[in-house]
Parts: C-alpha cells; sequence; structure tokens
C-alpha cells in the first residue's frame, strides 16, 4: 500500500517555518537591541551585576519585556503562533512513507515542546536578573533610560511583535506565495474560508486559534480582577515592605542571581557537559565555590588535533635554526635526493 503525503501539511510545516523565521527577525533583534541599551546605559556585562533597572529604564524594560513574552512563546504575542503552527504540523503529519520519519515524528515534536519550555526558563532568568529586583552595583543608579531614537528602533519592534501575533491570518496569506513556490500548495485558500478571527491552518474541526478573542479574555480577566479590588477594598492603597522570608532587612545578597537560574539546568544536563566544581569545605575562612562548564567535544576533537598541530609545527621549527650554512645543507641535501631519485 502506497502512502500519499497531502500537500498541504507540507505547506503548513513550511509556513510555520517561515513564520518562526520572521518572528526571530522581530523578538531577537527587540532583545538585542534592549541588552545593548543596557550595555550603553550600565557598561556592564555580567548579569550577575545587574539588577532592578525597570525604574530607571522603563522604555527599554517594557520593550525588552515584550521581546521576552514573544522568545517564550506565550499568546497572544507572534512567537506562540509560529510554534502553534509547528506543533500542529508535527500532530497533523501521519502515514509518512518512511518508518523511520514516522518514529522521529513525536520524538522531534516533544523536543519542540521542550525548547519552548526552555526558552521560558531562559527568559525568565533574562529578564529577572537584570530589570526586577533591587540594584546588585550603587553605579547602577546613574543609568540612563534609552534616548529618542532608542526608543523609536525599540517601540516599532515591539509593535512588529505584537502585530505578528493578533493578525496570523493576514500574515499567513502573504507567505503564501513561497509556499505555492516551493511545494504546490498553500494555506491562503483555508485562512479565508475560516474567517480573520479564527485561524484554522487545516480546518476549524481539527485545531483553531484566536488571538483576539484570547487577548479580550486576557483584559477582561484583569479588568473584572480590578473592578472587584476596588470594590471590596473601597479604592484604598497600602503601601508596606515587601515580604522578605522572615529576614529583618532584604538586600540585593538575598536575591536570585543568574548562576542561581543557571544551577538546575547545568544539574539537568550535567552528562551533556565537563564539569569542574570548586567546593569550600566547612572550615574556611574565606568560602569559595566555582563551577568550570566545559563541552566535552572540545576536549574529544578540538584539542587532540590543536595538540597534533602544535607538535608537527614544532618539529618543523627545528628545521629553523636561523643561520645560513644550515639552510644551504637543506638546499644540498634535497638536490641530492631529487638527483637519485631521477636516477632510478
Amino acid at each position: 500500500m502506497k502512502t500519499v503525503v497531502c500537500p498541504i501539511f507540507a505547506a503548513l510545516a513550511l509556513t510555520a517555518a517561515l513564520y518562526h523565521c520572521l518572528n526571530h527577525a522581530f523578538f531577537k533583534c527587540l532583545l538585542f537591541l534592549g541588552t545593548g541599551a543596557v550595555l550603553h546605559a550600565t557598561s556592564e556585562r555580567n548579569l550577575g551585576r545587574l539588577g532592578g533597572l525597570l525604574r530607571r529604564m522603563p522604555w527599554v524594560g517594557w520593550a525588552a519585556l515584550v521581546g521576552v513574552l514573544a522568545s517564550s512563546g506565550l499568546p497572544p504575542l507572534n512567537g506562540f503562533v509560529s510554534e502553534w503552527l509547528l506543533l500542529q504540523s508535527f500532530l497533523f503529519t501521519l502515514g509518512l512513507p518512511s518508518t523511520f520519519v514516522n518514529m522521529l515524528v513525536p520524538v522531534v515534536a516533544g523536543g519542540v515542546a521542550l525548547v519552548a519550555a526552555l526558552a521560558g526558563y531562559t527568559m525568565v532568568k533574562f529578564y529577572g536578573v537584570i530589570f526586577l529586583g533591587q540594584p546588585r552595583e550603587e553605579r547602577l543608579a546613574q543609568a540612563h533610560d534609552a534616548g529618542a531614537w532608542e526608543r523609536v528602533g525599540l517601540l516599532w519592534l515591539a509593535c512588529g511583535c505584537v502585530l505578528l501575533g493578533l493578525l496570523p491570518a493576514q500574515v499567513i496569506v502573504l507567505i503564501d506565495n513561497v509556499t505555492h513556490a516551493l511545494v504546490g500548495a498553500g494555506l491562503a485558500a483555508t485562512v479565508r474560508a475560516n474567517g480573520w478571527l479564527l485561524l484554522a491552518p487545516v480546518s476549524l474541526e481539527r485545531a483553531s486559534y484566536s488571538p483576539l478573542i484570547f487577548l479580550f479574555v486576557v483584559a477582561a480577566s484583569l479588568l473584572l480582577v480590578y473592578a472587584m479590588v476596588r470594590r471590596l477594598y473601597h479604592g484604598r492603597l497600602r503601601r508596606a515592605a515587601p515580604w522578605d522570608c522572615g529576614f529583618p532587612r532584604l538586600t540585593p545578597r538575598m536575591q536570585d542571581t543568574a548562576e542561581g537560574f543557571g544551577q538546575p539546568i547545568r544539574q539537568v544536563f550535567e552528562p551533556f557537559f565537563r564539569m569542574q566544581r570548586e567546593l569550600p569545605s566547612a572550615f574556611d575562612a574565606m568560602p569559595r565555590y566555582r563551577v568550570v562548564v566545559q563541552d566535552h567535544f572540545w576536549f574529544w576533537i578540538y584539542t587532540p588535533i590543536a595538540r597534533l598541530v602544535e607538535n608537527v609545527a614544532r618539529l618543523i621549527g627545528l628545521l629553523q635554526r636561523g643561520r645560513i650554512a644550515t639552510y644551504l645543507l637543506y638546499s644540498f641535501a634535497t638536490l641530492l635526493l631529487m638527483l637519485l631519485w631521477v636516477r632510478r
């Protein structure tokens, strides 16, 4: 029995990939610009020395938050749309001609979900360590917000992330020309038939997503909570110190650090890396904890090659003594060998 793969599923996978590339062009550029603005304002590259910049750099902080949410794949921003389409392409792709590829489809789908979860985890680390909490260095109080032109660059990228997330049907219609040229099929006809409010790449019965309805539900829930709080507490505003786990004074040293966020990931993926730990003892006057994370392939592949190149270069270096008489001797010996070879 011969299995025939429907071209619409190939178009779905290609549309998801192209949409994801477009999304990356927006939210990755937004995050890079936000990081550059932080570097320009603080002259600091170490995440562990930053913190509390949202109050001093609100434009950069809120724009970076849009990029962080989009990169994490949270609705209704653009990152969720492409990841959702990508997962749909895996779920709908059944009965491929190759048995081995059929076995890989659920594995790759699980890998996509894992990558999305890890992206959310790393974005929480990125944003929380830089913009939330208290400043970890005193000189961060002099950090300045983005300038006028910097704000324009951040704002249009943030708006792109929002629009690509709220209007996926219109974007898919534009991508349809490319999918038709490459795989001979597209999603534009199906998307138009289902209307602009619902995004159904194949059919409404299989799967659909409406970013505008999702945004309306979230906004209505927030307004309802706000109205209930205003109603129950009569609009009173109370200010109090933040909860500090029982400590009398909360300091920046008590906050989560970049190293603290990364430690669970290091524990999970420890077999894939080469780790060297320096642990303090209970009797050290100045305890020190240090972890060096390195790649196995660097020591398995590149280090032996580099060592071989160094040894060969060292042997070749023995021929270079810096004496003209030695070089003339090399030339004479080479000439004799060539004459013997020609004679044979």
